[in-house]
């Protein structure tokens, strides 16, 4: 499993490359939660960790991390490449409908507590 760490801290983003514009717009994910939660607050960082089906998306505050949510990274029987699924554990995704796509813009009413 490849790790990539997003960091919008005011010192610069933190990056490793994955794979094409889906890479692009899961950072534009990652820094609209991170805008978000950095509105109400300053603590928590958001990053994610790339699979061989998913990105996982994870926040971490202090030394406690918390599943947010997966990003698909390929097309599947049931759902597309970038689409966002709510987390139903720290190691799967719910898998009943997509709650909007990466690729698409369609994550602004996605807020930092979770989809």
């Amino acid at each position: 499993m490849k790790h990539l760490c997003v960091v919008l801290n005011g010192q610069g983003v933190i990056e490793m490359g994955i794979y094409g514009d889906l890479d692009l717009c899961v950072q534009d994910y990652v820094a609209h939660l991170q805008k978000d939660y950095d509105a109400h607050y300053n603590r928590r960082e958001f990053y994610y960790e790339v699979g061989r089906k998913y990105i996982h998306i994870i926040s971490k505050d202090d030394n406690q991390r918390s599943s947010h949510s997966w990003v698909m990274i390929d097309d599947d029987k049931k759902f597309k490449q970038g689409d966002i699924l709510k987390s139903a554990s720290w190691r799967a995704p719910a898998r009943n409908f997509s709650r909007g796509n990466v690729l698409c813009g369609g994550f602004k009413h996605i807020k930092w507590a979770g989809v």
